[in-house]
């Protein structure tokens, strides 16, 4: 039986029996590799049916990927999921466009739908999941209790709720932002981030599959003089306007955690994000093994769990230490001015291919 106390335990698998609260990405994952490991999965989630909050999505983000290893790793290829951007995202501060170090030309960006449409990320998982033979039980809206009492190896994959985070201690900020979805050219691929004097953060816009999605995001709250600039900017800087805007509340975490007691935390629970600028996609995907992993090879799930959250504290740090400082957004400006300024100092520097985000070294 499956021992997330021992190292791990291959005998009888295919009388085990897995839970799973939770079917986003890292949920999925993890039953997918379970059950083609011979476990009996059933995942658990609160809406009524696949592909998340119907108030958040359908969604587009746009990420760093590796596509290869990344595929490698998780044990299943979802390039169908995933389409580069035209070019690498653009950057702007309110209505100017900034010019980025040259090295960015040689890195790629992926745009992938989050949501319930079939050509979102979460249906090409369900269908895998399927064929997999992981069962799905939709409408469960779940007590702390029941979280509490859930069999050993259970693994809890929630995203950003707040409940989860206060259940299972793990640390937490507040995250705020509003949304809106419009319709799209259907082969625009593209991607755009905004930092301005609406939010600490950042706000911005992708598309993909007939749609354009866009973000104000921000780890202090907003409030809708700062929704009005940011339209504002989409409007004078691309031409872009949104016709309503939702807004959203959610949790991002502090720290990294990969148990909680004799459970299993995968996902953005766990702290499998990128702290400063909060990409989350690809981290939820790679969790979602290594939570497999922590029921059938404990010390590689540990390894690789260290290995992929080492630099999460410091970056986390750097992002709130910058938070607090004025004029914050025109430091970022001048960290895009000095590189460019080496890269015309040392052409080989605008050669390399520096990745903002790197799971795979």
């Amino acid at each position: 039986m499956y021992n997330i106390h021992g190292n791990s335990e291959d005998m009888a698998k295919d009388t085990d029996s897995i839970i799973i609260y939770g079917a986003g990405l890292a949920g999925m994952v993890a039953g997918i590799n379970l059950a083609r490991a011979g476990a009996r999965v059933t995942i658990y989630d609160r809406e009524p049916s696949i592909g998340g909050s119907s108030q958040v999505h359908p969604s587009i983000h746009t990420t760093p990927l590796q596509p290869e290893k990344t595929w490698d790793y998780i044990g299943m290829d979802l390039s169908e999921c995933f389409a580069p951007t035209g070019e690498y995202p653009a950057f702007w501060y309110n209505a100017k466009r900034i010019t980025l170090p040259p090295y960015v030309n040689n890195a790629k960006a992926y745009n992938v739908e989050r949501g319930h449409r079939k050509s979102s990320i979460d249906i090409r998982l369900q269908d895998m999941a399927l064929d997999a033979g992981v069962k799905f039980s939709f409408g469960r809206e779940l007590s702390p209790g029941e979280l509490k009492n859930a069999p050993p190896g259970s693994i809890i994959a929630t995203g950003l709720y707040k409940e989860v985070y206060e259940l299972t201690g793990v640390d937490y900020s507040t995250t705020y932002g509003y949304l809106s979805t419009i319709p799209w050219e259907p082969g625009d691929v593209s991607g755009a981030i905004h930092m301005g004097t609406f939010s600490v953060d950042y706000g911005y816009t992708a598309s993909l599959n007939g749609i354009m999605f866009g973000l104000l995001f921000s780890r202090r709250p907003l409030v809708d003089h700062d929704l009005e600039r940011f339209t504002g900017v989409l409007g004078k800087a691309r031409g872009i306007e949104f016709r309503k805007w939702g807004t959203f509340t959610g949790y991002f975490p502090r720290e990294t955690r990969l148990f909680w007691g004799d459970k299993i935390l995968a996902g953005t629970l766990s702290g499998m994000i990128e702290p400063f600028w909060g990409y989350g996609i690809v981290g939820a995907l790679i969790s979602g093994k290594v939570a497999s992993l922590a029921l059938t090879d404990r010390r590689k799930a540990e390894a690789d769990f260290a290995r992929f959250t080492a630099g999460f504290s410091t970056k986390l740090a750097r992002k709130e230490s910058l938070d607090r400082m004025p004029f914050n957004k025109q430091l970022l400006r001048l960290g895009i001015l000095k590189a460019r300024f080496a890269c015309w100092r040392n052409p080989a520097l605008g050669k390399a291919v520096k990745e903002p985000v790197r799971w795979f070294k």
